[in-house]
């Protein structure tokens, strides 16, 4: 046992020295920037190839670097490994599942009442108990009827506000037309007059001469009275039938 344990420290002695010479500067590659020359001979000879020379000289010189020159190889960081020694995962020892806790377990596929990809045969009840519409109760809010009766006492606040303007016009046109019917009375009683009073006075002062022109002035006092009681009809007119008379 002995003899085993000096010849591997004597084996590992060996293998540390020699790797420790190794990494001696004496014996470390020294690297120079001295050019070299290389001598070598064409494979091509004769006078019409390079220049008639039968052997060449390079000289080997190593290309100076630009410090200010980016990468040209880009660094990527590699990912880290899990630990050395694995997490453990705890496993509860198995035992067997009975027929009711797999029932238990077992959870049905849902149902969508908006996609069927697969184009299963679904129930109506089924769909409609997917969002839960048969366990929510149907709430009507009071707002709707209020709204309602506010809606139809406004209709009939409008119709009364309507029906009270149309007979507060009606009463305004009356009683404009009757002023204007009491005004062409008083016009056509005053004309009488004057046309009575001028015919008596004209009959007691004038002559035949005078009588023909005052018959003259009856029949255009005469004509007046028409125009007077025609712009009075036309009055009562509607507009279209007062266009039309004018048409006519």
């Amino acid at each position: 046992m002995r003899e085993n344990t000096e010849k591997t420290r004597l084996a590992l002695e060996k293998m540390l020295d020699g790797k420790i010479k190794a990494k001696m500067p004496k014996n470390a590659v020294q690297q120079t920037n001295d050019p070299t020359y290389i001598r070598y001979t064409p494979v091509q000879q004769g006078a019409a190839f390079n220049s008639g020379a039968q052997s060449r000289v390079i000289r080997m010189v190593e290309a100076q670097k630009d410090p200010m020159e980016p990468p040209k190889f880009r660094h990527r960081k590699v990912p880290r490994g899990p630990p050395s020694p694995p997490a453990p995962v705890m496993h509860s020892p198995p035992k067997k599942v009975s027929v009711e806790e797999q029932n238990a377990w077992k959870i049905p596929p849902s149902i969508s009442s908006w996609k069927n990809p697969k184009g299963y045969t679904i129930a109506l009840d089924k769909r409609l108990a997917s969002d839960g519409r048969g366990l929510q109760e149907t709430y009507i809010s009071d707002g709707f009827a209020k709204l309602s009766q506010a809606l139809v006492s406004a209709e009939r606040e409008a119709h009364e506000e309507v029906r009270l303007r149309a007979l507060v016009d009606n009463k305004i046109k009356e009683k404009q037309n009757k002023e204007q019917e009491e005004r062409i009375k008083n016009l056509a009683a005053q004309a009488r007059e004057e046309k009575l009073g001028k015919l008596a006075q004209a009959k007691a002062d004038l002559g035949d001469t005078e009588r023909a022109e005052m018959k003259e002035r009856e029949e255009i006092r005469r004509d007046k009275e028409k125009e007077i009681e025609r712009e009075f009809r036309m009055s009562k007119m509607s507009a279209e039938n007062r266009t039309k008379l004018l048409e006519r």
